[in-house]
Formats: structure tokens, C-alpha cells, sequence
């Protein structure tokens, strides 16, 4: 692996997520790399066009050249070409019906799917919506939204069977604990007799693009093994956001300069 290449990829992605301007200092320590390093990298990435410093502050930002370049690539980029191999693997893993949806006005919209090969699973038709707050791939979603699109949810709320959490406090706290852990899971909350289980394809600034997730009866659901189903949804979608770009870059090496000034930090049911 290209050492340097890796460093400078760290450095972009340690002032993304600063969201303005950064020092030297800062950089340098994200990075686990020493100032002097740090320095050479923002000094080519200033020279290249991607990296801005501004001569008062001597803080260091980017430029809307990376805004620009992601822009085209999500344009030319199919979410559902980039997502169904995972989504077949998934199927073939857990044997239940796999679902890809997008959040929508409070709606888990169903983009693409991989079918069970059990006879009794779990339906859905690519285009059909659901509530997002009563489905495992749309709750996902709705935990990482932003606030007011959480309150217009919960503004709509509606018992669709006696499990649906029809109170705002109620799904509130799923809601949270879906944040919490990554995982939504519902039980028979749209359609009786239904358990999901999703996970969000997370963007970089913590935004969800989708929701994968597995569907299946409540009597096959409740036999199988939860967690080996919750870690195979769980890393499809981590294989899914690694393939669209969204997940940050691997960890840079320690960096080999020995700068001894170096700041490092230490049933065929409808859906569920």
C-alpha cells in the first residue's frame, strides 16, 4: 500500500470532518502524524488545488473541489447496481427475503430486493412504501435523520397492528437505541407476524443514503441465530457504503519519519 497516498487521504477526511478550518496542530493529531509530515501533505494538497490556507489564521480547509468531485461520481453512481450483489449474498446467508430502501417524506421507499428461497417469507414489491417508523429498513433511516424530520414522523403516527409503537415517546426511545446500536428491529409492527432486522448505509457525515435489512416470518425469525442475523446485516451494509465510497479510508500507518516532535495521540407475508 502506498504510505503516502494513505496519509493524504487521512488528512481530507480529518478536515471534512472538522467542517471548517483546522490548525496544523489538529490535523497532525487526527492523523496520528507528526506536524512536520502533516505540514508537507497540506502543502501539496494546497498546491493540487484540494486544500485552502488562509494567510490570517493559518488555518487550513478545503476546497470545493472534493464537493465538486463528489458530486459527479454520486451522479454517475447506481445505488442499486452497487448494492444487489450484497444483497443476494445476504439472502443466501440468512435465507430470508433482503430489502434496499430510501427514506422518503417519512416513507421507507423499497428500491430493490433478493428473494428468500423459503417458500413462506416475506414480500415486497420493488416501488411499494411503507411507514418508515414500522419497518426495520425505515426506522434505520428515520434514527439518524434530522430532528424535524423525525417530528413529522412522529406527527403521523398510526397502529397498524397492536405492536406498532403508536405513542411518540415509545418510538422515540427505539429510535434511540436503534442510533445507539445501528440496528432496527421490528416485530410484527406493520405487518403481524413479521420480525425485521436493518441497518442504515451510512454517508460519511453520518446520514443514512439507504436501509438493507432481512425479513421473515415470526416462528422462522424467532429459531434462528439473532446475532449471526444481525452481524450478516450489519456488514452488508458496511459493504455496501465501502463499495459506494462512503466509508473513510483505512487507517494510516505510523508514520516512519521518527520526527521525534511528533503529536501523536496515544411465509410469503408482506414486509416487516
Amino acid at each position: 500500500m502506498e504510505t503516502t497516498v494513505v496519509k493524504g487521504l487521512k488528512v481530507i477526511e480529518a478536515l471534512a470532518a472538522g467542517g471548517g478550518q483546522s490548525s496544523l496542530s489538529d490535523i497532525a493529531r487526527s492523523c496520528a502524524m507528526t506536524k512536520s509530515n502533516a505540514h508537507r501533505l497540506l502543502k501539496t494538497l494546497e498546491d493540487c488545488g484540494w486544500v485552502r490556507r488562509d494567510p490570517a489564521t493559518r488555518g487550513y480547509a478545503l476546497t470545493l473541489r472534493l464537493w465538486s468531485l463528489g458530486a459527479r461520481a454520486l451522479h454517475g453512481m447506481d445505488l442499486r447496481a452497487v448494492a444487489a450483489p450484497h444483497l443476494r449474498r445476504l439472502a443466501e446467508a440468512t435465507g430470508e427475503s433482503v430489502h434496499l430502501s430510501v427514506l422518503e417524506n417519512g416513507e421507507a421507499v423499497y428500491i430493490d430486493r433478493a428473494e428468500s428461497a423459503e417458500i413462506v417469507r416475506a414480500y415486497i414489491r420493488v416501488g411499494d412504501r411503507a411507514p418508515a417508523w414500522a419497518v426495520a429498513t425505515g426506522r434505520a433511516m428515520l434514527a439518524f435523520a434530522p430532528e424535524p424530520e423525525i417530528a413529522a414522523a412522529l406527527a403521523r403516527l398510526e397502529a397498524f397492528t397492536p405492536n406498532t409503537p403508536a405513542d411518540p415517546a415509545a418510538l422515540r426511545r427505539k429510535l434511540a437505541e436503534t442510533a445507539r446500536t445501528g440496528i432496527a428491529m421490528t416485530f410484527g409492527e406493520w405487518k403481524a407476524g413479521v420480525i425485521g432486522i436493518a441497518a442504515p448505509v451510512m454517508g460519511p457525515d453520518r446520514r443514512p443514503v439507504a436501509g438493507v435489512g432481512i425479513a421473515g416470518p415470526e416462528a422462522r425469525m424467532q429459531r434462528a441465530d439473532r446475532e449471526a442475523q444481525i452481524a450478516a446485516v450489519r456488514s452488508c451494509a458496511e459493504a455496501i457504503a465501502r463499495d459506494l465510497g462512503l466509508l473513510p479510508a483505512a487507517a494510516a500507518p505510523a508514520d516512519p519519519d521518527g520526527d521525534p516532535q511528533s503529536d501523536r495521540p496515544a411465509g410469503e407475508r408482506r414486509h416487516g
